[in-house]
């Protein structure tokens, strides 16, 4: 396999199902698997969502559903931001799939399994909270070597978004995201201080719509609930999180990345959840992880959407 081969675990809501599309679209990149977690929403939900996504756009890497509760403390979702499902839309919604099923593995076991059976290192592209990646390097710590990396989305170099000091997907598993960061594990973060670098506009939304096929009407509705989460009566520019993480992978030249000692803060009374990028190393702390800090924002939407775009012509 000349491909690059990558595990996508993820708690599907729109930027979720946006970053699947993009990255299983990839000719450099083989998608050997993608395993479902809490996050966004329920993991009933955000397993509905992948399944869906993965019918409709023809994707035929396996799923897998994983763990329904962070290792800490009770699920920190926020349906009362993105929709019910964790997958609002103004209009039409993704039907319910048909034909696809999760795989027979919890998928911490299946994550487990592909890196020990892998012939080449794996690279995981994390869109959700990291409680399926914990539980896996804490059952089977050997697999940390069968890693490449790990590409993250999630944290933030400066504030947060779920509180004044943290980012949700910290938030929502803040003692999984300190145990990768402790295992070893090469890890690449893309935080809020990059994504909000990447902004998708109401012009992506006209973009995807003129496709003019009953699924690309489908996904620009669901862009246009995703453009009107902060303005319900207008949409306005929104931060690209998770795919952010797709187009690095096919496009690194994009980005600038820097070292950095990162800590995740678990006990503060109102700064849980935070990640604190320690910049001055290696004087004030060895380095444990690549920070990404800038990105061509508009290359990277157009990257994203161009892929969207081809993928809804081909299942036309």
């Amino acid at each position: 396999m000349n491909t690059t081969p990558v595990w996508m675990d993820c708690d599907t809501g729109f930027d979720d199902l946006m970053a699947l599309v993009a990255i299983a679209n990839e000719p450099a990149i083989t998608l050997v698997g993608v395993s479902t977690v809490v996050g966004n929403t329920s993991l009933a939900n955000t397993t509905r969502n992948t399944l869906a996504t993965v019918e409709l756009f023809g994707i035929t890497a396996p799923v897998y559903a994983g763990c329904a509760s962070p290792m800490a403390q009770p699920p920190q979702t926020i349906e009362s931001l993105l929709g019910a499902d964790g997958l609002g839309t103004i209009d039409r919604r993704l039907p319910d799939p048909v034909r696809r099923t999760v795989g027979p593995r919890h998928g911490v076991q299946a994550l487990i399994d592909c890196c020990r059976l892998t012939q080449r290192p794996i690279t995981i592209m994390a869109t959700g909270p990291l409680t399926n990646l914990a539980h896996a390097l804490a059952l089977a710590p050997d697999i940390a070597t069968t890693i490449e990396r790990v590409v993250v989305m999630g944290g933030s170099a400066d504030s947060g978004n779920h509180t004044a000091a943290a980012e949700f997907n910290v938030y929502a598993d803040p003692e999984a995201w300190r145990q990768v960061l402790r295992s070893g594990v090469p890890m690449e973060i893309f935080g809020l201080n990059l994504t909000r670098q990447v902004l998708i506009t109401p012009a992506d939304e006209d973009a995807i719509r003129a496709v003019g096929t009953p699924l690309a009407h489908t996904i620009a509705d669901h862009l246009a609930f995703y453009l009107r989460i902060r303005t319900k009566d207008e949409p306005s520019p929104m931060p690209l999180h998770d795919p952010s993480v797709a187009a690095y992978l096919a496009h690194p030249e994009w980005f600038e990345l820097k070292d950095a000692h990162v800590e995740v803060e678990v006990a503060g009374t109102v700064t849980r959840g935070a990640t604190v990028c320690e910049f001055r190393v290696p004087r004030k702390a060895a380095p444990n992880a690549h920070v990404a800090v800038s990105a061509q924002g508009r290359a990277v939407v157009d990257h994203i959407v161009g892929r969207m775009v081809q993928a809804l012509i081909a299942v036309a």
